[in-house]
């Protein structure tokens, strides 16, 4: 794993739900729950984070945080750090553990994955229903909570942004728009039922995710991967925009691919990271760019029409 799944994974799984208390000078942060929720017989668990504006009543935008492989929930908090982002924009995510061992040893049992279709571990191995269960994960929270039903969206790193395309193909009825973080779709077919924004963002130098792909199956995922571009071009095309990508220089090292004209109110964009790893990008080793803040921003300004 990337040095940033690494760190991420050393935080212990802790026992969540309680209101932290803002520090002073500083925004208050909002409360986390860890919730279970029966599906198919099976006991799925996910933390909820409400940021201080849940108080308010008024729906609000839900974001469905998807962890990479061998990782999980807390780990995802640490690594995105999208719950200060909800609390200073006012939303609602959604962390979500995904599959994993039938018989976990003490050293497996944090450990999910995710059935992204032709990845990952344990879940692919036990076709696990996580679009399923997401769709069930995403109806609880909105009959718990004031969610906008326009804005709810996916974000996931590795075989968690395999995942996102993965409900982008398969619950695009639920999700405005997905984030995708060094994945792919490994699907081996995509059938939208309706356009969906999409943002990937990925580095040239990724070696788990490889940028070009891989002729053989990959070690790391037991997978084949597609070039990455296809993914992303897939969705332009079934978005209706246009085929040639307008490419412009963001911030050092950094790449936009925006595809123009898209239909029903999407976008498709592309941020290459050049020489970048398998991390999310956080702005240590790339200056001026945070992944976090740039896909909410994103997401802000694409819910469904």
């Amino acid at each position: 794993m990337a040095r940033r799944l690494s760190q991420a994974l050393a935080f212990p799984i802790t026992i969540l739900a309680i209101l932290l208390s803002a520090a002073p000078g500083r925004a208050a942060a909002g409360m986390d729950v860890e919730a279970t929720l029966p599906v198919d017989g099976v006991s799925r668990s996910y933390i909820l984070h409400l940021p201080p504006a849940a108080a308010g009543g008024n729906p609000l935008p839900l974001v469905v945080v998807l962890h990479g492989g061998g990782a999980n929930a807390d780990s995802a908090i640490a690594l995105t750090g999208f719950s200060a982002e909800a609390d200073a924009e006012g939303f609602i995510v959604a962390y979500p553990n995904g599959t994993g061992r039938l018989r976990p040893t003490t050293e497996t049992a944090g450990q999910f994955s995710w059935n992204a279709g032709d990845c990952c571990g344990a879940a692919m191995r036990r076709d696990a229903d996580d679009v399923g269960f997401l769709r069930t994960l995403v109806s609880t929270i909105e009959q718990e909570r004031a969610v906008d039903r326009h804005r709810i969206y996916a974000a996931g790193f590795s075989a968690g942004g395999m995942m996102a395309y993965r409900l982008a193909c398969d619950a695009g009825d639920i999700f405005a728009g997905i984030a995708v973080v060094s994945g792919a779709i490994l699907l081996p077919s995509c059938t939208p039922s309706r356009p969906v924004s999409v943002i990937h963002i990925h580095g040239t130098g990724d070696e788990a995710v490889p940028f070009k792909g891989t002729a053989e199956r990959e070690s790391y995922a037991r997978a084949k991967f597609p070039p990455v571009r296809e993914s992303v071009a897939f969705w332009a095309a079934f978005d209706g925009c246009r085929t040639q990508p307008v490419a412009r220089a963001t911030v050092l090292g950094i790449k936009a691919e925006d595809y123009p004209d898209c239909k029903a109110g999407t976008a498709v964009r592309f941020d290459v990271v050049e020489g970048g790893i398998h991390a999310w990008p956080d702005g240590t080793d790339t200056p001026g760019f945070v992944a976090t803040p740039h896909i909410w921003h994103f997401f802000a300004d694409h819910p469904r029409l």
